[in-house]
């Protein structure tokens, strides 16, 4: 690619999150500078993805949803567009006590710079991303498309896909979440994800299934020895409560648990009793009567395995780049799904700035934004979930009893995360090429 010119022709290779959120912040970033866009992604999926359970959206991530136009699509679609959540309430399972809260407002009732938190169901963030995407002129969406490899030849990167046909373009982007094969078919194949030994449990119900007083306003994690549960409305009418069990599960087990399509009737009615045993057992003594109606309801259990990629893998080569979970997939946490936002945003906006100078400077001054950024969270996320592995009797006391001062301690560092803004952050300003330097000091010598 010449070096003066911007990637006109880029491919985008997964439509979660990660993926819609950088199609729509590339195509309002270069189209104002780059004739003839144009933004392919590819899904291998024949459908939107329907997994998943219910997301967090904090501060950070409705500024960033706002940004892009997503916040007033997902309002848009009125109740199921999501529940404001003002905090996370903790409770104890063992006593029923309150030990603190993850605040999403200020002492005031504010939100962090306009924005609260939210609760949303991931399909439902899918179709608001999904809607959106589709309105715009230069950015095509295309499922059904596996990739299957990758390479760089003549300034162009092609893609490969399972049913034999190519792609080709200027840039590729790989967004195709932790299990991706941007990474490892093509950039790092030294970077498989790995199981973290820990697992969600998810079920929804009805709210008015539960007869006891339901203890949470909007969200509550609900802490025990044998793992924690999060309950919390997904809508705004609250008639439903998302229920998710984080709890240590041994790969055994957890491919024993795993509901595979095309399994028969009898193996996914054993593994959804199965399912509900095992979280029978780790709360069904609980002192909070709202939990105990929802462990002994007749809920579908559903197992979604935790998987990470560790930090200091490859993110990018000459024409391809990582982002989101592709890159560096972790234990999620408040901020997870903002990290995804924060990267699409960031990396469209370096693009921009960088329009006329090679993709390895692109690539260069986006690692060095974003890489310490990462490997702090990934230590941050790994050690709180480490809360969440079985412990003994003693171990699991403790860890009530320093819960509350973690949060205190933590606090000013949440606050400050909640105020980032990826569309304000400094972009460093590009080096001058070597023509341009040869040309000054051409000019320079004839002035003197």
């Amino acid at each position: 690619m010449d070096a003066i010119h911007p990637p006109r022709d880029i491919i985008i290779v997964g439509a979660g999150i990660a993926g819609i959120a950088c199609a729509l912040a590339l195509s309002r970033e270069l189209s104002p500078y780059v004739p003839g866009l144009k933004i392919r992604v590819y899904e291998r999926h024949d459908i939107l993805s329907t997994s998943g359970g219910a997301i967090n959206l904090t501060p950070v991530a409705q500024r960033h949803l706002a940004q892009l136009g997503v916040l007033e699509e997902l309002d848009r679609m009125g109740s199921e567009g999501g529940a404001e959540v003002d905090a996370i309430s903790l409770y104890s399972m063992r006593s029923g006590r309150s030990i603190g809260s993850v605040n999403f407002v200020d002492h005031r009732g504010n939100g962090y710079g306009g924005y609260k938190g939210r609760r949303v169901m991931r399909i439902v963030l899918s179709m608001a991303l999904l809607t959106l995407v589709e309105r715009i002129p230069n950015v095509e969406l295309i499922f059904g498309k596996k990739m299957v490899g990758g390479e760089e030849a003549n300034d162009k990167a092609l893609v490969h896909f399972d049913d034999a046909t190519n792609a080709i373009g200027d840039l590729v982007i790989g967004c195709d979440g932790v299990h991706s094969a941007v990474r490892t078919r093509w950039i790092d194949p030294d970077s498989p994800s790995e199981y973290t030994g820990m697992s969600f449990l998810q079920a929804t119900l009805p709210s008015d299934s539960i007869s006891s007083r339901i203890h949470f306003r909007s969200s509550a994690l609900n802490i025990s020895r044998h793992g924690s549960m999060l309950t919390t409305y997904c809508d705004s009418n609250h008639e439903q409560i998302f229920a998710a069990a984080i709890v240590q599960v041994s790969q055994e087990d957890m491919a024993y648990y795993r509901l595979e399509p095309g399994q028969d009737w009898a193996t996914q009615n054993r593994i959804k009793c199965a399912l509900r045993r095992e979280v029978q057992q780790r709360f069904s003594k609980t002192a909070i009567p709202c939990i105990k109606e929802i462990v002994d309801s007749n809920a579908e259990w559903m197992l979604y395995p935790v998987h990470q990629v560790r930090p200091g893998g490859k993110w990018c080569t000459n024409r391809a780049i990582l982002l989101g979970d592709a890159a560096h997939a972790m234990p999620p946490r408040d901020e997870s799904a903002a990290y995804a936002l924060d990267d699409a945003i960031l990396f469209a906006r370096i693009l921009a700035s960088y329009r006329s100078e090679p993709l390895s400077e692109v690539f260069d001054a986006y690692e060095t934004l974003r890489r310490d950024t990462i490997n702090h969270a990934f230590k941050e996320s790994c050690r709180m979930w480490d809360r969440n592995r079985d412990m003994g009797l003693l171990e699991g006391r403790l860890k009530e009893w320093m819960m509350p001062f973690s949060l205190r301690s933590h606090r000013e560092q949440r606050e400050a995360a909640w105020e980032f803004d990826a569309a304000k952050i400094t972009i460093p300003t590009p080096a001058p090429s070597e023509d341009l330097v040869s040309l000054h000091s051409f000019l320079k010598e004839r002035k003197a």
